[in-house]
């Protein structure tokens, strides 16, 4: 590496990059001291740029800067070859986790059968002589050739032993004689034989075909991607993903799903531009009789929203990461009928195909389930825009929208059925907007574990590797309740991945539309259709109702100095803020 320029220099932090590779390999660690230092005795070293200004050494000096809301730092810059290269060098006396070595091993192996060509053997011809990937990775990392093969060979037996060297528990001797015992020293001669004889005696009693045996092969890992290029390097870059979203809380999965989403989006920024414009404001919120009236005039409008149009205003205003439901489904947007400016978007889809605390309080069977579950819906997103959303409970008001007639009326001409019902789910526990409304009544809460969902890049790719390899059980999976969780649970075993490791625990609040009064009785095949009775609060002046709520809200927070102007649009998240975030948590 040389250096480009010799002589400190200052650089604003609002144009530098943190480099993303750093996050794949290092785990986050706490800011305070070095927040305190720098606020104590300044900066006392400066942060290593490449020409892009991207980071090459220096991430928690930037991230801690940015807490104390700096605006520029001292910079140097670096020509380097290899971006991998010069992050580890530069992190060569860091003190490092067995996972942190593991992690860096596994990008040195990369970047040097890219430098070198691709194969098994990684084994070719530079600078003329002959280069061995494991000995240059050891050399890297300062570690003996041996050290690094025991812990690969811990890390790939059994994953869980690197956890434990982490915190103390084992050396990494000690873990891998645990590896040895258990899995290597079955390679001893005398093992390989009583392995060749039951393997005989198996043939022998079941006279399996070669296609049987096959099938088995290619359901166990590691022959299910023995067929595939780097197939372990990306089973690899699965368990990461799946290891760094383990270390977020449930809230904090949401945020980083959202951040991802809209990283990887690429619409029309003259559409999302325009979109942005459109979303409701009160003229001056601070004037209370000014916005007091201007509440009493927004007369919403329900309106089918397709294509590009909604997929920007759904990604843009929802927290919650956007994943189309299979099934049926209708996507609308809600605006004000003075102005066109948009109130919210609500999505309607197929029902959930199995909820306990639901299906009690229906009381079918699952023969009358089966039959009637065609006759409701789930509403899988309710937004409303900010700032109507936090200042005039306009949560409340899409809530109580999403049951009206003219969505039921959508829904029959659409689809052919009579909606006797809608079940909606908050996003975390039972402090919902679906709270204190009167259409919505709450069953509790929906409890369970869940297989942990890796970003859609990994998932993406094994969802379809298991479409193409293992076509008749992904049907299967995706007929079934929960769908997505079956595949997951495919993708983990042909795999061999521990599900156990990867499971979470959901917590939801759990609501239901009982939109007759004797709707549960046609569910339950009691009645037919002609005798059905709406419920009369379905019928009552939703706009009245909310009127007076968002007055009331809007009231309270004016007079207490509490009121929220901002408009959200996730177009607008700040990258290095939302980074800096994690890394403070150690992500």
């Amino acid at each position: 590496m040389n250096e480009i320029d010799n002589i400190k220099s200052r650089q604003m932090l609002s144009a530098i990059s943190p480099n993303l590779i750093n996050d794949e390999i290092y785990s986050g660690t706490e800011l305070d001291d070095l927040m305190l230092s720098l606020e104590t005795n300044g900066q006392l070293e400066s942060i290593v740029l490449n020409r892009d200004n991207t980071i090459l050494s220096g991430h928690r000096r930037y991230f801690s800067m940015l807490q104390l809301n700096w605006t520029e730092c001292d910079v140097r810059y670096i020509d380097v070859e290899s971006d991998v290269v010069a992050l580890i060098e530069f992190n060569r006396h860091r003190i490092k986790s067995v996972n942190d070595i593991l992690n860096e091993s596994r990008f040195l192996e990369k970047e040097f059968k890219r430098q070198i060509g691709r194969g098994r053997t990684a084994t070719k011809q530079r600078q003329g002589k002959k280069m061995e990937t494991i000995i240059e990775v050891s050399k890297k990392l300062g570690l003996s050739t041996t050290q690094l093969k025991k812990i690969k060979s811990i890390n790939n037996y059994e994953p869980s032993l690197i956890s434990k060297i982490d915190k103390g528990d084992y050396s990494v001797n000690q873990a891998y004689q645990i590896v040895r015992q258990k899995y290597i020293k079955k390679t001893t001669t005398d093992d390989k034989q009583i392995f060749s004889r039951r393997l005989s005696k198996l043939l022998k009693e079941h006279s399996p075909s070669n296609d049987e045996i096959n099938q088995v092969l290619r359901r166990t890992f590691p022959y299910s991607v023995s067929n595939i290029e780097d197939g372990e390097d990306l089973r690899d870059e699965l368990i990461h993903n799946l290891n760094t979203l383990k270390k977020l809380d449930e809230r904090e999965i949401v945020s980083y799903r959202k951040f991802k989403e809209i990283e990887a989006s690429n619409y029309n920024q003259k559409v999302v531009d325009d979109l942005e414009t459109q979303l409701w404001s009160p003229t001056d919120i601070t004037n209370k009789e000014l916005t007091i009236e201007e509440i009493k005039n927004i007369t919403p409008v329900i309106e089918v929203c397709e294509g590009e149009e909604f997929e920007i205003l759904r990604t843009m205003i929802h927290s919650m990461e956007w994943v189309r439901s299979p099934g049926r489904l209708i996507t609308l947007s809600v605006r004000n009928e003075n102005d066109r400016k948009l109130l919210g978007v609500l999505t309607i889809a197929s029902d959930m195909l199995m909820v306990e605390n639901r299906d009690n309080y229906i009381g079918w069977t699952e023969k009358e389930r089966l039959r009637s579950l065609r006759h409701l819906a789930v509403v899988s997103s309710c937004v409303a825009t900010q700032p109507l959303g936090f200042n005039f409970l306009g949560g409340k008001l899409l809530a109580s929208l999403s049951t009206s007639s003219v969505i039921r009326d959508m829904w029959k001409s659409k689809y052919g059925d009579t909606l006797i019902g809608l079940t909606t789910t908050s996003l975390f526990g039972q402090f919902s907007m679906y709270n204190s409304t009167r259409v919505w009544k709450s069953l509790g809460e929906t409890k369970g574990t869940q297989l942990l969902k890796a970003d859609s890049q990994h998932y993406n790719y094994w969802r379809d590797w298991l479409k193409e390899n293992f076509a008749e059980e992904y049907e299967v999976a995706i007929s079934k309740s929960s769908p997505k969780q079956n595949v997951l649970s495919l993708i983990y075993r042909y795999l061999g991945i521990d599900k156990k490791k990867y499971m979470t625990e959901t917590r939801k609040g759990l609501y239901f539309a009982d939109i007759y009064e004797n709707g549960r009785d046609f569910l339950n095949d009691e009645i037919s259709e002609d005798d059905l009775v709406v419920n009369s609060k379905y019928d009552e002046n939703i706009l009245d109702w909310w009127q007076t709520k968002a007055i009331k809200r809007y009231s309270k927070l004016h007079d207490e100095g509490r009121l929220d102007n901002n408009s959200l649009w996730y177009n607008n998240l700040d990258d290095n803020k939302i980074k800096s975030w994690f890394s403070a948590r150690g992500i």
